[in-house]
């Protein structure tokens, strides 16, 4: 390999580290997330339609049906909103007598000491949350122009990445453009395997709670409060790897010890029981895959989100599988 070509290779490994690097704390990552994802469904369910509409109109149909599938979702979204907050009030009532009844439970079934530290009714939880945000306004504003930013991101990444996979391939390029294009191509290929595992694993998690909380319980007489909001949640933060879970699994946890201690201790064990299992899906589903193992997972995101936060959590596995698909692509490792 001449002089000229390994220069122009290391160009293009150093543009692609400053890209990686700079996208979260440009607050690009959502846009980025939802790029690399829109154009990989669409590569996916491609070749699904080329069979009924043929190959040049398959890509326009799937986009199309995405798209579609996007506007009424929102759509959905807007009129549920709506309808709560004029006709559905009723609910919202129900919900925050069921809160209540929850943390009053709380009080009365665990040690005194640790009631202290929660709030004994959904009133009491209001004021702690008004006194938060009175002394937190500026970090709140602050959060609530970067949700709408993130919000516009996602979409711009979407419409980029619907167009990208619309575009054919130029015929003509030069070596540089090659480099770019394998650059790209890994890092293609690492988004979809560590993604679309994670919503495998989600998935498995969120069956096997499922189980547990509209299955199992119900058969001996114990309904858990807000079951279904509770099954939607664990799959949401499943979709983030390892601290999602945490997440949901605390959440289900104090709706079943507002049933008893028993009942939250028996919560506690077959959760424990789903990690012990959610530890061989990942090593199997998302590790065979990146050949990483699960403490190399867990040291990747506890760097990346001492850097960049919690964006870093998320994007640990992608940045890590990327760095070994490059380094084994180069026979290095």
């Amino acid at each position: 390999m001449s002089v000229s070509k390994v220069r122009l290779k290391a160009t293009s490994y150093l543009l692609m580290l400053l890209f990686i690097t700079l996208i979260i704390p440009l607050h690009l990552f959502p846009c980025f997330i939802s790029g690399f994802l829109a154009y990989e469904v669409i590569l996916s369910m491609t070749p699904w339609f080329e069979r009924l509409v043929g190959s040049r109109r398959a890509r326009w149909v799937v986009v199309m049906l995405i798209a579609s599938f996007v506007v009424i979702t929102m759509a959905l979204c807007i009129l549920s909103l709506i309808r709560f907050l004029t006709s559905d009030i009723q609910r919202g009532i129900a919900v925050t007598v069921e809160i209540n009844h929850i943390f009053s439970d709380l009080k009365n079934r665990i040690p005194d000491y640790l009631p202290s530290f929660l709030p004994e009714s959904v009133e009491e939880l209001k004021d702690q949350i008004f006194a938060l945000i009175e002394s937190n306004l500026i970090i709140i504003r602050n959060m609530g122009h970067s949700f709408l930013h993130g919000l516009i991101t996602i979409f711009i990444g979407f419409i980029i990445g619907a167009v990208i996979s619309l575009n054919k391939p130029s015929k003509r390029s030069t070596y540089f453009t090659q480099q770019l294009l394998e650059r790209l191509y890994y890092l293609s290929q690492v988004f979809r395997s560590v993604v679309f595992a994670q919503i495998k694993v989600s998935l498995i998690n969120t069956l096997l709670t499922s189980i547990m909380i509209l299955i199992v319980f119900p058969l001996f007489g114990v309904n858990l409060p807000l079951s279904k909001t509770l099954i939607v949640a664990t799959f949401i933060f499943g979709l983030l790897p390892i601290i999602g879970n945490l997440i949901s699994n605390f959440m289900i946890i104090i709706s079943a010890l507002s049933i008893s201690l028993s009942v939250g201790g028996v919560v506690l064990f077959y959760l424990i029981l789903i990690h012990k299992l959610e530890y061989f899906l990942n090593a199997e589903i998302i590790g065979s895959r990146i050949n990483a193992k699960s403490w190399e997972l867990l040291l990747a995101m506890l760097v990346f989100e001492a850097i960049f936060g919690l964006e870093g959590v998320v994007a640990a596995p992608i940045y890590y599988a990327y760095l070994k698909t490059e380094l084994r692509a180069q026979d290095l490792i």
